[in-house]
C-alpha cells in the first residue's frame, strides 16, 4: 500500500527503539502530561456544566420562565386569567399560574427572621412549577398545595427558616408585614398568625432560609391586594431557553401596560458568574497540557539531535527541507493525538462515573462532599461541544509544538552532519 515517504519514516521513528531510553522516557512523560490535561479538563468542564444545569433547575423551582407584572412599582395585575387567555395560545407556552409576592419579619419562639412571602394558586401552580416535588414526606403528609385552602392562613417554609425559628409542622408562627394599621395604639405594623402545615428543601439556601409559601387569596389579604388582582402571572415554557424571543413577542402584543420579564434577566448576574468561572478553571486547566507540549518540544528536540546522522543521509538522497520537516511533525502529533485521545477516554469515563468514584472516596476517608456543597451527589453533564473543543486545543497545542524542532531538522547540513560520523 502507497504511504508518503515522510509519513512512512515518521511513523517508523515513533514505533523505534531509542538509543537513549531517556527520550523514550520523555516522550511517555509528554503523553502523559496531555492525558493528563485532557482528562482534567473534561472532568472539570463536565462537572461546572453539572452544576450549571443544577443551580438553573433549583431557581426555576421557585422562580419562572416568564412573568408579567404591572410595570409600576407597587401596580398589581387585575383579571389574571384575561391576561393569560391573551398569550396562552402564543407558541413556547405550556401553561399559566397567578402569584402574588411579600415581604416581612417571621415571628415564632422568640426568635425573628426575614421572609419573603409567595402566594400561588394551588389549582394552577404545579402547573408552572415543580417545587411540591421537594415538599418531602419526611415532614408531611401531602405532597402538593392541596394543604393550602383559602382561609386557613397556612403557610410551608424552608427547611433552613424553619430550623432558624424552631418551627415544625403544625405550629403557629406570627406574620409582621411592613404594612401599617392605625388602632387605638396608634400605628402598629400588620400582624397576621400563622399556621405551618408543610416544610419544603430545594436545596437552594437563598430559598430555603428565606422563602414561604401561601396560599394567594390569604396573602393577597394579608398584604391587602385588592380584589381579582394579583402581583402577577407566570408562565411556564416548553423551551425556557428560548425565554427572551417569547417575551419579545408578548411585550409587544400586551402593550406598555404589562411588564414581561424572564428568568434570564433575573440571574442574570448568577449565569454570568458561573460561565466566568467555567472559562477560569477551562485556562487553568488547559496550562497543564501547555506544560505536556513543551515536553513534545524539548523530546523532538533531542530526537532531531540523536538523528543527525540519518537526516543528513535523508538529505543527500534527495528529501527536501520541507519533506525532514514532515517527518518530525508527524512524530509530534502522534504524540498529542495519543495523549488526547488516552485523556478523552479517561475524562469521559470519570466524567459519566463521578459520583460513583466521589463515593468511594468518602467512603474511604470518612467524609461527606455533599454536605460541604449543599448537594446530595455532584452533578456531571457531558456537553460534546466542551469534548471537541477540549481535544481540538490539545491536539492543536501538540502540532504546533512540532514546528520548531521540524524546522530545526530541515536545517541540517549533510555535510557538518556527516564531518565526524
Amino acid at each position: 500500500m502507497f504511504r508518503p515517504l515522510s509519513l512512512y519514516i515518521g511513523l517508523r521513528y515513533t514505533r523505534a527503539k531509542r538509543k537513549k531510553n531517556f527520550i523514550s522516557f520523555i516522550s511517555f512523560i509528554s503523553i502523559g502530561g496531555i492525558a493528563l490535561g485532557m482528562m482534567t479538563m473534561i472532568v472539570v468542564l463536565s462537572v461546572m456544566n453539572g452544576f450549571q444545569n443544577e443551580v438553573k433547575a433549583r431557581n426555576l423551582a421557585m422562580a419562572y420562565d416568564i412573568a408579567i407584572t404591572n410595570p409600576q412599582p407597587q401596580g398589581f395585575v387585575k383579571d389574571w386569567e384575561k391576561v393569560y387567555d391573551a398569550v396562552r395560545y402564543e407558541p413556547n407556552i405550556i401553561a399559566g399560574a397567578p402569584f402574588n409576592n411579600g415581604e416581612g419579619l417571621l415571628a415564632a419562639n422568640g426568635q425573628f427572621a426575614p421572609i419573603k412571602i409567595q402566594g400561588i394558586d394551588p389549582n394552577y401552580e404545579d402547573e408552572v412549577s415543580t417545587i411540591s416535588d421537594k415538599i418531602t414526606a419526611d415532614f408531611i403528609t401531602a405532597s402538593d398545595f392541596s394543604i393550602l385552602q383559602p382561609g386557613e392562613f397556612g403557610i410551608i417554609l424552608g427547611t433552613d427558616l424553619a430550623l432558624s425559628l424552631g418551627a415544625s409542622v403544625g405550629d403557629h408562627v406570627t406574620l409582621i408585614t411592613p404594612k401599617i394599621q392605625v388602632t387605638a395604639a396608634g400605628a402598629i405594623p400588620r400582624m397576621k398568625r400563622l399556621t405551618v402545615v408543610g416544610i419544603f428543601r430545594l436545596g437552594q439556601y437563598e430559598y430555603d432560609s428565606t422563602m414561604g409559601i401561601m396560599n394567594a387569596f390569604d396573602s393577597g389579604r394579608i398584604y391587602q391586594i385588592p380584589k381579582n388582582s394579583v402581583s402577577g402571572v407566570r408562565l411556564k415554557l416548553t423551551d425556557p431557553m428560548m425565554a427572551r424571543e417569547t417575551a419579545e413577542r408578548l411585550a409587544q402584543k400586551l402593550g406598555d401596560d404589562y411588564r414581561v420579564s424572564t428568568w434570564i434577566d433575573e440571574f442574570k448576574t448568577l449565569f454570568k458568574m458561573i460561565e466566568i468561572e467555567k472559562l477560569t478553571m477551562f485556562t487553568i486547566m488547559s496550562l497543564i497540557v501547555a506544560v505536556a507540549v513543551f515536553n513534545v518540544v524539548s523530546t523532538l528536540v533531542m530526537v532531531v539531535t540523536e538523528k543527525r546522522p540519518e537526516i543528513a543521509i535523508l538529505r543527500t538522497l534527495g528529501m527536501s527541507p520541507m519533506q525532514i520537516m514532515v517527518i518530525f511533525m508527524v512524530q509530534g502529533t502522534f504524540i498529542g493525538f495519543f495523549g488526547a485521545l488516552i485523556g478523552m477516554g479517561l475524562g469521559l469515563l470519570i466524567a459519566f462515573n463521578v459520583n460513583h468514584i466521589v463515593s468511594a472516596v468518602e467512603s474511604f476517608f470518612g467524609s461527606n462532599v455533599g454536605e460541604a456543597f449543599y448537594v446530595l451527589e455532584i452533578p456531571s453533564q457531558v456537553v460534546w461541544s466542551d469534548i471537541y473543543i477540549v481535544a481540538g486545543i490539545a491536539f492543536g497545542l501538540a502540532s504546533l509544538a512540532t514546528l520548531y524542532p521540524a524546522w530545526k531538522a530541515a536545517q541540517t547540513q549533510p555535510a557538518e552532519a556527516l564531518r565526524y560520523d
